[in-house]
C-alpha cells in the first residue's frame, strides 16, 4: 500500500522530471551534429545527453502514471505536525546516508579501485543500507542481500560496458 502523501510527492516530482527530461533532450536535440566535418553521428556532443534524458523521462513517465494511479492527483488533508516531524527526521537520514556512501565511494574507491569493483560495491552498499531492516536476523533478509549481490553485479558489469563501447569513455 502506498501513502497518500507519497502518492503526491511523487506526482509532482514525475512532472518535474518530465519537464526537466523533456528540456534535456530538446536542448541535446539542438547542439551541433558536426556531420559537415565527416564525424560520426554517435560521437555528436548531444547523443549522451539525449539518452541520458530519454531514459529520466521513461522513467519519469512510469512515476507518474503509478502516482496516478494511486491518486497522487487528488489534494490530501494534510497530517499532524508529530507525523510531519518524524517523516522529516526520516528523511534527513537518509540524506545523509546517501551522502556518505556518495562521498566514499567518490572520494574512497573510485581512482583506488577497479571502477567495476567500486560500483558494484557502492550499489551493493546502498542497496542494503535501504533495505535491509534492523533488528530482524540477516539469515531472514537473505534474500534481500542476494538480491542486492546480483543487482550490483549486473549493474556493474552493463554501466561499465556501456560507457567504455558505447559512450567510448576511459573509466577510472
Amino acid at each position: 500500500m502506498v501513502d497518500a502523501k507519497m502518492a503526491r510527492k511523487d506526482f509532482i516530482a514525475s512532472i518535474v522530471l518530465i519537464a526537466f527530461s523533456l528540456t534535456i533532450i530538446i536542448m541535446s536535440y539542438t547542439m551541433p551534429r558536426l556531420e559537415r566535418r565527416g564525424i560520426d553521428p554517435f560521437s555528436a556532443p548531444g547523443v549522451v545527453p539525449g539518452m541520458i534524458g530519454l531514459v529520466l523521462l521513461c522513467l519519469a513517465l512510469i512515476l507518474f502514471v503509478r502516482s496516478v494511479r494511486y491518486g497522487g492527483y487528488r489534494i490530501t488533508k494534510g497530517t499532524t505536525d508529530t507525523v510531519q516531524t518524524q517523516n522529516q527526521k526520516g528523511a534527513a537520514v537518509r540524506v545523509m546516508l546517501t551522502l556518505f556512501v556518495s562521498l566514499v565511494y567518490a572520494i574512497g574507491f573510485l581512482g583506488r579501485l577497479n571502477y567495476s569493483v567500486s560500483t558494484a560495491l557502492f550499489i551493493f552498499a546502498f542497496i542494503c543500507l535501504f533495505e535491509i531492516q534492523p533488528g530482524r536476523s540477516l539469515w531472514n533478509q537473505r534474500k534481500i542481500i542476494l538480491f542486492a549481490l546480483v543487482q550490483a553485479v549486473v549493474a556493474s558489469l552493463l554501466i561499465t560496458v556501456v560507457f567504455q563501447n558505447l559512450f567510448l569513455v576511459d573509466l577510472p
